[in-house]
């Protein structure tokens, strides 16, 4: 059984760089060395956990932290969908840290940058492997104090005034998260992933759970960026260096669809007077998201801004995708609705992963741009088509499969969402994610055609000798443009595999078994917990 608790390593290794990487504080090769192996072994237990996870039949990784049975102690969990999520997380963070080896400003190379970067990064992969809603809540906090100190990083007016926003706003969603997950606590009697959908399962969830669960889409829906809650985002990200935007764009918002998505599939999909009442609000704010987000990108003029709030439309790829997969489909028979639900969880998986790779892509591109011209204006910079024409053919390829072009990446995720929205007769959905498709490849071809293909107007154009180096920029975005092309070509493959890991969130049975075991705890065992309580707060009255 020892494999099984390997994965633990997911957050003892990034742990364990970040406070290695703390004590030789200002010894930047020292520091790049020790990061840059950390990441590769990470990369290596990635790779070992998706095979484990994805040969024969499958399977689920499960660890019980000292021994402990769920649903009381403490279980670390890797499905196919943890797994997945890991993987493509590990490559993006390899490949961002090779960009920040070479084009991170060296007052911020040899400094805290790192071990903050393996701190949020042990945040991101202790999120992805909880088998429990408070140690999701540890999970998260250690991922967002990292971000606050990241966010910061270059301590311009702008990145100051908008760190305010985004640590109040997570702030506010931190308190309401464990707020929630006390009321849960108090109404089932656990906080375990497998144990709530067990009891979602049997149908004994009570009804006065629905509006804290409700409250809980208010928490993950804020960290994802959806409409209503995206305000603080568009005027964030490009505040950043381009390494830390193209990091955070990648990974954050990735995550709250990560749990959208394990808590509103996994654990309450089955629960219907639950999913009644959320379908309506995920499928009205998925058309919002994408469609009102890709509007504001195509009125931007600056590369940045177009590409953060890019993030917010695509958010709502993830959000239908999501919506359609607990959907109840009273026009299919039984057997076709559930293939239809899987279908678009599956699509919501892949097109998740798709995003991670391509939109951190973009965001180191821009980051290369403006080293080259001096800004992000699109009225101030031009002529990179010639003066990097490797850029700009990495450029298009990501922006291309953004907007969805076939073969690439971009196209396959959305091709299954829109046909399970018409499978279900989600017409008016649909018809807004076709739409948002559209302008976005209108917006891409908007910085193309500015940035590269129009005449030289940047700060190079009187100083066509002076060239930045960008050799290891290069090297990141290269990785990640080989990454999407191979999720392009080799669609049928991650289509198999995100279908594989949607069926364990459709029909979690599988994920209940592997983490409590073949006998499962008491029904209401929350009750006998809770009469137990009372026996043992008894007030005895003695006489003197």
């Amino acid at each position: 059984m020892m494999p099984q608790h390997l994965i633990t390593l997911f957050v003892a290794v990034p742990m364990a760089a970040g406070i290695i990487t703390l004590l030789a504080h200002g010894r930047r090769t020292l520091q790049g060395l020790m990061g840059l192996a950390a990441l590769v072994s990470n990369c290596l237990l990635a790779g070992w956990a998706l095979t484990t996870v994805f040969t024969g039949d499958g399977h689920i990784l499960v660890s019980q932290m000292g021994n402990w049975p769920a649903p009381f102690g403490i279980s670390v969990v890797v499905d196919g969908l943890a797994a997945i999520m890991i993987a493509v997380q590990s490559v993006v963070c390899l490949a961002v840290f090779i960009y920040c080896l070479g084009q991170l400003h060296e007052r911020f190379a040899g400094g805290f940058f790192h071990p903050l970067f393996h701190f949020l990064m042990m945040g991101v992969q202790w999120s992805f492997i909880t088998g429990d809603l408070f140690n999701l809540f540890v999970a998260f906090e250690i991922m967002l104090m990292a971000s606050y100190a990241m966010f910061v990083i270059g301590t311009t007016p702008a990145q100051m005034r908008q760190a305010y926003k985004y640590v109040i706003l997570n702030l506010v969603g931190s308190t309401m998260f464990v707020t929630c997950a006390g009321l849960l606590y108090g109404q089932i009697g656990t906080l375990n992933m497998a144990d709530i959908t067990r009891i979602a399962l049997a149908g004994k969830l009570p009804e006065t759970s629905i509006p804290v669960i409700t409250m809980l889409l208010l928490v993950f829906g804020g960290k994802t960026a959806i409409f209503p809650l995206w305000y603080w985002l568009p005027d964030t990200y490009h505040t950043m260096p381009a390494a830390i935007g193209g990091l955070f764009a990648g990974l954050l918002t990735k995550v709250g669809a990560y749990t959208l998505i394990r808590v509103f599939v996994m654990m309450f999909g089955s629960a219907h007077q639950v999913t009644d009442v959320l379908v309506p609000i995920i499928l009205v704010s998925a058309v919002f998201t994408m469609f009102l987000g890709v509007l504001g990108a195509v009125s931007m003029h600056t590369v940045r801004r177009i590409l953060s709030i890019h993030i917010i439309s695509q958010v709502g790829y993830m959000l239908m995708g999501i919506g359609l997969g607990i959907a109840t489909v009273k026009t299919l028979d039984p057997q076709a609705a559930l293939d239809s639900r899987t279908l678009a969880v599956a699509g919501a998986i892949f097109f998740i992963i798709h995003n991670m790779v391509v939109k951190c892509c973009l965001f180191l591109c821009g980051g290369l741009m403006r080293q080259h011209a001096g800004s992000d204006n699109l009225d101030k910079i031009g002529g990179l088509l010639k003066r990097d024409p490797w850029l700009a053919t990495l450029f298009m390829i990501a922006a291309l499969s953004l907007a969805g072009l076939p073969p690439l990446s971009g196209f396959f995720g959305k091709w299954i969402l829109i046909k399970e929205g018409f499978n279900q007769q989600q017409y008016s959905l649909t018809a807004f994610a076709v739409a948002t498709s559209l302008l976005t490849l209108l917006s891409m071809l908007k910085i193309w055609s500015y940035g590269f293909w129009s005449p030289s107007s940047g700060r190079h154009h009187d100083q066509p000798e002076v060239r930045p180096n960008t050799a290891c920029g290069m090297i990141s975005i290269a990785l990640l443009v080989g990454i999407a092309l191979t999720m392009g070509l080799g669609a049928q493959t991650y289509m198999d595999i995100s279908k594989r890991a949607a069926q364990t969130l459709v029909n979690p049975q599988p994920y209940v078994t592997a983490v409590l075991g073949e006998q499962h705890p008491p029904a209401h065992h929350a009750s006998v917990a809770h009469a137990n309580w009372i026996a043992d707060t008894q007030i005895v009255e003695v006489t003197p």
